[in-house]
């Protein structure tokens, strides 16, 4: 009976299995190929290792090299919600009832979030193509909550099967050239001193198109200076390589759930900008864009404010409406008022942005340099002559002390057993010690001595634990950083707290 049972339970031979089960021996070298491993068993920090190789290759930035970024910038999401899109796939490591579809929207998403958080003075639009038809769900527009409202609900039609009655059946096909003509007409009027993307995710192995994509399409994105990025769930269409490669994109499959977020969330900043002429001297060109920074008003008598325009253009059109309101940011050149940031000003068409907008723009162009692994048993010699602030030594208290004995700040390492004894002190910088994290204080580079006599304190260490024993040097200030500040340093926060206190 609980045989039968079982078999009730399990309807697909997928289901028994893992969800990472044949991608377990699939792993990818430093050039970004598919290779065999035959161990394919990966601790925490040959995981994060592998992640850091991956986005040094695609930051241009790590070059030491000038590069010229757009700091403006029209992008498009083409979306495939074709019949492919709602089939389930558990190598994608949402869980086994989760479509390709649900996925995807999650993860764009987020992405749209950290988009508008790292760019905020760009723009953002959306496509869906079903039927073999392309659909626009958001023109550019360079509001963050109008954005995320369309894809949230679009999340919520998919969910309640409103759209193809959630299950696919009259989604129909995917048209890659209906998707790309329907986003090059909307970027070809969009200003030259902003960059033109287009960002394909697609999960069809196929395309049903009304033309040749090489013959009519990709001319005029190359004319038109579009650049073409695809990302495909599934396999790699050999149409979609090549406008990549054509136009300047990049070209990537994903392989799970946690490589497509990966590879999705490198798009959140400004590739190298694409040269518009063949002259040397075209590439160095660039333009001045008149900015306003407007005033904040409240008043006590409502008075009518513009929206901010689905287009985000500053030409008056059909979606710029007025309403009643009492806080609005006045524009500095016409005065009139605006109900959020960054926008175009509506009468004038003038850029409204704020200081923080533009700090956090330009940070793409000063990034934070690539931090540099150091081995466990190395030893990091301290600058004394620098201009630190010198600390006093604090003694912990007793009860939490692990040594009352010693008071010396730091780490004690002896030789013959290559042990860190942790003293009682408090430890309050980082400056004299290579064990402790200069971000967090957290302690790095050393392993847990467990002693199996203190039952209390005896804790089993995991697979995966040798994380604690990274430890990363800034090449600029010489301080050391455990992997979560790293990470954190480099796509957050975009700044180094060593290099900032020198």
């Amino acid at each position: 009976m609980s045989r039968k049972s079982n078999q009730v339970q399990i309807t697909h031979t997928w289901e028994a299995t893992k969800a990472d089960a044949n991608w377990a021996s699939i792993d990818e070298d430093d050039q970004g190929n598919l290779i065999y491993s035959a161990s394919h068993g990966q601790t925490v920090a040959d995981q994060i290792r592998q992640r850091r190789r991956r986005l040094a290759q695609l930051d241009h930035a790590q070059s030491r090299k000038r590069i010229l970024r757009d700091m403006i910038r029209y992008f498009y999401l083409v979306l495939d919600l074709s019949e492919v899109m709602y089939e389930k796939d558990a190598e994608l490591g949402f869980g086994p009832n989760k479509t390709r579809l649900d996925v995807m929207l999650q993860l764009v998403q987020d992405f749209a979030n950290e988009y508008y958080d790292q760019n905020p003075l760009s723009h953002l639009g959306i496509i869906i193509c079903k039927n073999g038809e392309a659909q626009v769900l958001t023109l550019l527009t360079s509001s963050k909550r109008s954005a995320v409202t369309a894809i949230g609900a679009l999340r919520e039609g998919v969910s309640s099967g409103l759209i193809s009655n959630g299950s696919g059946k009259d989604a129909g096909v995917f048209s890659l050239q209906n998707g790309i003509e329907v986003a090059g007409r909307s970027l070809g009027h969009m200003p030259r001193h902003g960059s033109r993307e287009i960002l394909v995710i697609v999960g069809a192995m196929s395309t049903c198109d009304p033309g040749d994509v090489l013959v009519e399409t990709l001319p005029k994105l190359i004319g038109a200076g579009i650049r073409v990025n695809c990302l495909a769930m599934c396999a790699e269409m050999h149409i979609c390589r090549k406008l990549s490669e054509s136009t300047g994109g990049v070209m990537g499959v994903a392989m799970d759930g946690k490589h497509l977020k990966d590879l999705l969330i490198n798009f959140v900043a400004p590739p190298p900008a694409l040269r518009h002429g063949d002259r040397e001297e075209d590439t160095n060109n660039c333009e001045f864009i008149p900015m306003g920074f407007p005033t904040r008003t409240t008043e006590d008598v409502p008075t009518l404010i513009h929206t901010v325009s689905s287009t985000g253009s500053g030409s008056v059109t059909r979606d710029n409406k007025l309403f009643f309101g009492r806080t609005a940011y006045v524009c500095p050149r016409c005065k009139a008022k605006a109900s959020e940031l960054p926008c175009d000003c509506v009468v004038c068409g003038l850029k409204l942005v704020l200081a923080p907008h533009l700090a956090r723009s330009f940070h793409h162009l000063f990034p934070v340099p690539l931090f540099q692994e150091v081995p466990e048993d190395k030893e990091i010699v301290k600058d004394t002559n620098s201009d630190c602030l010198e600390l006093p030594s604090i003694t912990s208290s007793s009860c939490y002390s692990v040594d009352p004995s010693t008071t010396k700040i730091g780490f004690n390492k002896n030789e013959e057993t290559k042990q860190v004894l942790i003293d009682s002190s408090l430890v309050l910088t980082s400056k004299d010690c290579d064990r402790v994290c200069f971000g967090c204080l957290k302690t790095i580079g050393v392993h847990k001595i467990v002693d199996p006599n203190k039952k209390k304190s005896y804790v089993k260490p995991s697979e995966g634990s040798d994380i604690e024993t990274l430890r990363f040097e800034c090449p600029e200030c010489k301080n050391i950083f455990c992997s979560d500040c790293d990470e954190f340093l480099h796509e957050t926060l975009h700044n180094c707290p060593g290099c900032l206190c020198r």
